[in-house]
């Protein structure tokens, strides 16, 4: 495990965080256990108690914060309100007086064939491992069932349910008590005075954004992935998402700006708009001397670039993970705006064909396109037509346009907590660009 909590030197809580990291120890014990059902019930039920330590440790140690009884009495009382964390010490004392949770292995199965969450699922007993072909044979053979078939995949994952709190899988249950517990921390150290404490990785020191995590470690956003296997529909063939993080420094900035003979900025765009606009500007040139480009994802926090993503799908279908795996990587950092820069092909809508890609139409154009969505405000797009002719390549103008359908945007959208706009999903996966 490279992510690390750092603790402020001399921290008056030390305690506190050691319990804290012994939970996250724990959390990962479970995970590690995750189908060897007797090694996950001591895992997760140990997690449960060290998660109601924590807030005994920081009881014995009232001494060292001012006003304990009414700092703390504010944090008690948010907790009575939220259901989990009620079930979490109801949890602790069934284990500790009446014996082991009734805790329960499912396997949930769902298509994925959109940037939408709006795909068939089902989710059964784990022993009925046929119940995910039952869910294929359930797709119709319409042009819907023809697309989903060519460019779906199906998600089988291993969840674990205890009887008496079903609508969450129990490392999830014991990831959110995390956070909870490490705000309540950080707001002590607020309330002392004292630096928040910071999550990094230790090997490329990467900072992460706890407020954005709500607390979380960065191993517990989108942890479900690690035990999901993704199936492509078209073949069987397991699917591999392809994506690099690449890191940047002065160096290499320096040679970019060399061999592209660019003009830096001296200053740094004063909002998202302006983070579009420098892109799509260096994208132009960079295209005009490569003849290509490849497809780039920039997440931004506060117009600044936290994060650099190349993306490389081998198959359109991809696409919809890929999506999925940077959304959890912006709640990580904290991103509140994205930029995805690259070629795509566009056509009109054939309403004969709603489901024909822009690329196998017969009158597509190829454009070089940059996109921007963000957590407050609409998107906005800078495009320009591709021309060639033989082994030479032109760009037409650029031409800004506002708003549209950016459902490719949606998984994005559903971590901000953004409404989705309802004509997104009325004309999703048709306007023919991909």
């Amino acid at each position: 495990m490279n992510k690390e909590a750092e603790v402020p030197p001399g921290c008056p809580l030390q305690a506190v965080h050691k319990r804290l990291e012994d939970l996250h120890q724990q959390w990962h014990q479970a995970e590690q256990a995750y189908f060897d059902p007797e090694a996950f019930r001591i895992a997760i039920q140990s997690a449960i108690q060290t998660a109601r330590t924590v807030t005994f440790i920081l009881q014995s140690n009232k001494a060292v914060i001012p006003n304990f009884d009414q700092w703390y009495g504010k944090w008690q009382e948010k907790f009575k309100s939220i259901p989990l964390m009620r079930w979490m010490v109801d949890a602790r004392n069934r284990i500790e007086k009446q014996g082991d949770l009734e805790a329960h292995s499912f396997v949930r199965a769902e298509i994925v064939a959109s940037y939408l969450n709006n795909g068939p699922s089902i989710e059964v007993p784990a022993k009925l491992w046929d119940a995910p072909l039952k869910l294929v044979k359930s797709i119709p053979d319409t042009a819907l069932g023809t697309h989903v078939k060519k460019d779906g995949t199906v998600r089988i994952q291993r969840k674990w349910i205890e009887n008496s709190l079903p609508d969450y899988e129990l490392l999830e249950a014991v990831a959110e008590t995390y956070g909870h517990l490490s705000l309540m921390l950080s707001d002590a150290h607020v309330h002392l005075g004292l630096e928040e404490p910071g999550t990094t990785d230790s090997k490329t020191g990467e900072i992460y954004d706890c407020k954005s995590m709500k607390g979380r470690m960065p191993c517990m956003v989108g942890h479900s992935d690690a035990r999901t296997l993704s199936v492509w529909l078209a073949d069987g063939c397991p699917v591999e998402i392809d994506t690099i993080n690449v890191p940047f420094n002065v160096e290499d900035v320096e040679k970019v700006v060399k061999h592209y003979d660019l003009a830096p900025k001296r200053t740094t765009p004063k909002d998202a708009v302006g983070a579009l606009a420098s892109v799509f500007d260096m994208a132009r040139t960079m295209f005009l001397k490569d003849k290509q480009h490849d497809t780039i994802m920039f997440l931004l926090k506060k117009e600044r670039l936290v994060q650099l993503s190349q993306i490389a799908p081998m198959e359109h279908g991809e696409k919809y993970l890929i999506m999925r795996k940077i959304a959890h990587e912006a709640v990580k950092m904290g991103a509140d705006g994205a930029i995805l820069v690259g070629e795509v092909w566009s056509a009109p809508f054939d309403p004969q064909k709603p489901y024909q890609r822009a690329v196998d139409a017969p009158d597509k154009e190829e454009m070089l396109m940059a996109t921007l969505v963000s957590k407050d405000g609409e998107p906005r797009q800078i495009i320009a037509k591709i021309h060639r002719t033989g082994d030479a390549v032109s760009l037409g103008d650029s031409v800004e346009r506002n708003g549209g359908s950016q459902y490719l945007f949606a998984p994005l959208y559903a971590v901000w907590e953004k409404d989705i706009p309802k004509e997104w999903l009325d004309i999703a996966r048709s306007d023919g660009t991909n």
